[in-house]
C-alpha cells in the first residue's frame, strides 16, 4: 500500500518532472515532441479538473440548501446562474450571433453577465478605498512616500488634478502634472514591479524543485 500512494508517486512526479525541465535545454526533435505531448496532456487533465471543481462547487452549494445554512439562499443563485447561462449556450451551439441578431447565448452574456460583471466591480470599488485609507495613514517614511506617489497618480489621471496643479504649480514652468505620472509609472513602479517578478520567479523555480525531489508532498493529500 506504501509503495502504492507514496513511491509510485513519487518517482513519477519525478520523471516526469526531470524530464519535461531538460526538454527546454536540450533543443531536439524528441524534445520538442515530448513537450508538445505534455502540453496536450496538461490540457486533458485540467479539463478533467475543472470538471472536478464544477461538481464539487455544486456539492457545496447543494449541502448548504438542505442543512439551510446562514445564507443558503445565494447558492440558488449559482444554480440559476448555471442554468442560465449553460443551457442558451447549447441550444445556440455556443454562439452569440447568428447574422446580425443575438442568440440566447448572447442575450446572456451582454445583458446578464456584463451588468452583473460591472456591478461586482463597483462594489470592489468601496473595499478599494477603505484599503487604501488604511495603507495611506503616514506613520514612516515608507507610508509617507507611498502616500505622496498615489496623490500624484491620482492627480495625474483625472482632469480635475490637472487643473489644480496648473493652478497650484503652473506658474512654475516644470513638468506638468501628467509628465511626473508616467515617470512614477515608467521608472519606480517598473523597478519595483520586475524586483517582485524576480521574487515570484525564484519562488517559483524553489517550489517546482521541492515538489519534484519529493520535499513538497501536499498534492498527495493528507495520506
Amino acid at each position: 500500500m506504501t509503495l502504492i500512494k507514496k513511491h509510485i508517486p513519487l518517482a513519477i512526479c519525478f520523471i516526469v518532472g526531470i524530464l519535461t525541465l531538460s526538454s527546454y535545454y536540450v533543443p531536439t526533435q524528441a524534445s520538442e515532441k515530448y513537450v508538445e505531448s505534455m502540453n496536450k496532456w496538461e490540457n486533458i487533465v485540467a479539463g478533467f479538473a475543472f470538471l472536478l471543481g464544477l461538481f464539487s462547487l455544486f456539492f457545496s452549494h447543494t449541502r448548504k440548501i438542505t442543512r439551510r445554512v446562514d445564507g443558503w439562499g445565494y447558492s440558488l443563485f449559482v444554480f440559476v446562474g448555471f442554468l442560465a447561462m449553460v443551457v442558451p449556450a447549447i441550444v445556440s451551439n455556443g454562439k452569440q450571433m447568428v447574422g446580425a441578431d443575438l442568440t440566447g447565448l448572447g442575450w446572456g452574456y451582454r445583458f446578464l453577465f456584463n451588468a452583473l460583471s460591472g456591478t461586482m466591480f463597483s462594489v470592489l470599488a468601496f473595499y478599494i478605498v477603505s484599503t487604501a485609507y488604511r495603507a495611506f495613514r503616514i506613520k514612516s517614511l515608507q507610508a509617507g512616500v507611498l502616500f505622496a506617489a498615489a496623490l500624484v497618480l491620482m492627480l495625474a489621471k483625472v482632469p480635475l488634478g490637472q487643473m489644480i496643479w496648473e493652478t497650484l504649480f503652473g506658474w512654475t514652468g516644470g513638468w506638468d502634472i501628467a509628465q511626473i505620472g508616467q515617470w512614477l509609472m515608467d521608472v519606480p513602479a517598473v523597478a519595483g514591479k520586475r524586483g517582485i517578478m524576480m521574487g515570484l520567479a525564484i519562488g517559483g523555480i524553489v517550489t517546482a524543485l521541492k515538489i519534484i525531489f519529493g520535499i513538497e508532498r501536499q498534492y498527495m493529500g493528507k495520506d
